[in-house]
This record gives structure tokens, C-alpha cells and sequence, in this order.
């Protein structure tokens, strides 16, 4: 991991041994800001003991005046706060770290400075480099016995967290070392009373939603990369992280990109929401700092005519598609042959659209050159679980999406919310899928308002 972790983390040597000893820090987070106010820096989660923030404040070379200032004025908060116990030497160019101590709580903060006009990061990386900086930085004080805990927990500026955490990692019985990352259950804020935010929060409903139906089509089709991909919300294995060479440097997508391969390397598990683990809090709001993502959506969601009837998700089909697909490959194993013929799949009775979609998924899969993946899974192959975990390696996260899409262009083209409700197949996900469930019967309340 050494070779690969940024630079700041060699900056790490400098702190005194009075301030990084064992053990100094119980749990650790990363939050990388940028354009934030310090609204987020209130009391920190209990723990046993005392954590860390680093805090990675950063700007593009192309950032605005305005986004300049507010970052400024973040670190200016951050240095009046909490009082300053150490910095980096000036041999470091390119960043600046200073360690600060919350007089109020057991807390402490590693401020990165990536904001300052020598320290700026390069224009196409942005939120993705913020977080590797910030996650490589964890993962060398865990290395090097600074931090208790063995998990790199990634949030960010826009959340409000649980006083459950910390301690719901400590204390559930089913997280292992086989666990590569652990997602956190979260929600996004709905403040009804804030009749200025209402078509925010509208928007930020709907995309929820297809977030929610994305997981629980995931889990139906039976992939393995059936969980949410949302920065804020994730803990990850250091061992892991490091395993990965950690966050990709991306303007966006990082969390997605980072649990893809996390995934392939150990298990992502969901907690389970509970007494012990209460959800983290995400607010609604409009945000240009990452060309997609929840930000970009609700903006432009919130742009549509009529959002309710404009916003469209994904047809069920799609889903069942991928079962199908996920499904034949154990009659692929058994039958030696890496041709994609209808032969591979199971005939489902009564469906007389079978032939149609089943092309459609055979022109899917061809386009992304599935023949050859199954030809290079035979040949590293002696079992039928070598094979299948040949082809989930290769079939991940982003081959999948790439397959629903080709299949939404191609075959089934998205549905309205309205539709979607009516349709049966929607309804069998809403039987299945409880967290799905438990937000959907909040909907039609809230697209009432």
C-alpha cells in the first residue's frame, strides 16, 4: 500500500510520539470538504475512546473566487476551534497537515490542506483524490498502530451522524474479517417544514427511490454487487482498502469504483438498521460539486415540468433479465461451450415475449464481450465455483450497469413512477424487500405535497 498511498502520508513520520502513540485514537473518519461552511464540525460521535477527523479541505486549480473563500473561511473555523498540537515541516510541497485538539470533546482533528493556492489538486481528479488522501492517511495510522480499530470510516460534510456510528461496529456480531467494507443505513433529510426546500426534498425522494429499486432488483437478479454505493455512508477494511491500492482519483464515482473492487477482494455487507445502528441522515440539497451523483441528480430532477411524471426508472424487465443471465451460468459450466445461444437459458412458461428478451439479452451481453470473458473463465477454471467466481470477477458492479443499459436503450426503455407502481413485478420487489417497502409507503404522501 506504501507505494501507492499519496504523499501526505509520508508526512505522517513527523508527529510526535506524545501525539500518534498506540492506541492514541479509537475510531477514525474521513470527510473531504470543499465549499462547505462549518456547520459539520459539531460534537462527534462516543467511542471509547478519542477519535480523529481528518478533514480534507480541498479545491480544484479551477475553482471559483467564491469556492476559495469558502473553504478559507472553513479552515479559518477549524484553527479557531480546536487548538493547533502540531504540523508538517516545510520539506512537504504540494500539502500541508496540522493536527488539532477539540477542547470540548475526545476528539481530534488532522486538517489536510489541499485548498491553498500552492496546494491545489489537479483539475480531473477533485473528490475521488480528496478521498484517497484522506483514506490513505487512516489507513497508515491503522497500519502503524495509531488507531484502534481497523475500519476507515468515509462520510461526508453533508451528513448528520448517528451517536450509534462508532460503537454499532463495535457491537454487532456478525461483522468479520472477511468483511471488506460495511454500508451504513441512511436516509435522506425530509423536512416538511421548510416549504423552500419542499421540491428539493421531492426530488431527492425520487432519486432515493431508484437508489432503493436499484438494490433490491440487484438482490432479486441475485448479483453479488446488490448494496448502495454512497460515499457517506461506508466503512471500509484497512486491510482491505490497502489490498485495492484504495479510493480511485476520480471526479466522481469513487465510492462506486472503490466498492467494485472491494467487492471482489472480500464481502460488502449492509447493516441492518436497529436500536444499535440508527441511519445516518444525508440532507437534500442541490449541489454542483461532482458532475453526477445525488447532487446532480436532484438538480436535475428539480428542472423537470412535472417531476412525479417526468422522472423515469428503469423497467423491471431489466432485472429479470440479469437473473436470467446470473442463473446460466451453471448451465453454461455444464455445457463446455462459451457460445451465447437461447439454449443457455431456462424456459419460462406462459411469458410470450420469452424469445424477444431473450435476444435482447444475448445482443446485450455480446456487446460487452461476455464470449470472451466465459472463454477466459474456462481456461482458469477446474470447477464449476472457480468458474462462477471467474465470472462474477469479470461480470462486476460496473458490467452490469453497462448490460441495464444497453437493455434500457436497446429493449425496455424507462417507466414513469406511475407505472412502475402498477407493475407486477415492482410489486413482488416491494413484498421482498423490506427497506424498499418501508420507504415506498412513504411515498405517496410525500409526491402529494
Amino acid at each position: 500500500m506504501l507505494h501507492y498511498a499519496e504523499p501526505e502520508t509520508a508526512a505522517l513520520n513527523g508527529l510526535p510520539d506524545s501525539l500518534a502513540g498506540a492506541g492514541q485514537w479509537q475510531n477514525v473518519m474521513v470527510i473531504p470538504a470543499c465549499n462547505e461552511s462549518a456547520e459539520f464540525l459539531r460534537p462527534p460521535p462516543p467511542c471509547d475512546g478519542r477519535s480523529l477527523m481528518i478533514l480534507v479541505i480541498n479545491e480544484t486549480v479551477s475553482a471559483s473566487r467564491e469556492v476559495s473563500l469558502n473553504n478559507q473561511a472553513l479552515a479559518e473555523v477549524a484553527y479557531a476551534r480546536f487548538e493547533l498540537q502540531w504540523q508538517s515541516g516545510p520539506q512537504f510541497s504540494g500539502f500541508a497537515l496540522s493536527l488539532l485538539r477539540d477542547p470540548l470533546f475526545p476528539r481530534d482533528v488532522l486538517l489536510v490542506d489541499r485548498f491553498s493556492e500552492a496546494y491545489r489538486l489537479p483539475p480531473k481528479y477533485g473528490v475521488g483524490h480528496a478521498r484517497k488522501i484522506g483514506a490513505d492517511l487512516a489507513a497508515s495510522l491503522i497500519h502503524h498502530r495509531c488507531i484502534h480499530s481497523p475500519w476507515i470510516h468515509c462520510t461526508d460534510a453533508d451528513v448528520q451522524l448517528p451517536e450509534t456510528y462508532f460503537s454499532c461496529i463495535e457491537q454487532r456480531h456478525n461483522i468479520s474479517s472477511k468483511n471488506a467494507a460495511l454500508i451504513y443505513p441512511f436516509h435522506h433529510s425530509d423536512d416538511e417544514e421548510n416549504k423552500k426546500n419542499r421540491e428539493v426534498i421531492l426530488a431527492t425522494q425520487l432519486y432515493e427511490l431508484s437508489l432503493r429499486y436499484y438494490v433490491a432488483g440487484m438482490k432479486f437478479a441475485g448479483s453479488p454487487y446488490a448494496f448502495h454505493t454512497i460515499g457517506s455512508t461506508m466503512a471500509v477494511s484497512a486491510i482491505h482498502y490497502a489490498r485495492v491500492r484504495g479510493f480511485p482519483k476520480r471526479a466522481a464515482g469513487e465510492d462506486f469504483y472503490l466498492l467494485n473492487k472491494l467487492a471482489k477482494v472480500g464481502s460488502v455487507l449492509e447493516l441492518t438498521p436497529g436500536a444499535d445502528c440508527k441511519p445516518i441522515v444525508i440532507e437534500s440539497r442541490r449541489s454542483d460539486r461532482v458532475p453526477f451523483g445525488t447532487g446532480a441528480a436532484v438538480n436535475k430532477i428539480t428542472g423537470l415540468a412535472d417531476p412525479v411524471k417526468d422522472f423515469s426508472f428503469y423497467h423491471p424487465v431489466v432485472f429479470e433479465l440479469l437473473q436470467l443471465w446470473l442463473q446460466s451460468l451453471t448451465t453454461i459450466w455444464k455445457s463446455g461451450s462459451s457460445d451465447l445461444t437461447k439454449s443457455i437459458f431456462a424456459q419460462q412458461a406462459g411469458d410470450p415475449d420469452q424469445s424477444l428478451k431473450q435476444q435482447a439479452l444475448l445482443d446485450g451481453l455480446k456487446k460487452i464481450k461476455t464470449d470472451k470473458a466465459l472463454e477466459h473463465a474456462f481456461r482458469q477454471s477446474k470447477n464449476p465455483e472457480q468458474f462462477a467466481r471467474q465470472m462474477h470477477t469479470w461480470f462486476d458492479a460496473f458490467r452490469t450497469l453497462k448490460l441495464i443499459h444497453n437493455l434500457r436503450d436497446f429493449h425496455q426503455a424507462n417507466i414513469s413512477y406511475a407505472t412502475l407502481e402498477a407493475n407486477s413485478s415492482y410489486c413482488h420487489l416491494l413484498a421482498c424487500d423490506a427497506e424498499l417497502s418501508a420507504f415506498a409507503a412513504e411515498l405517496p404522501f410525500a409526491l402529494a405535497q
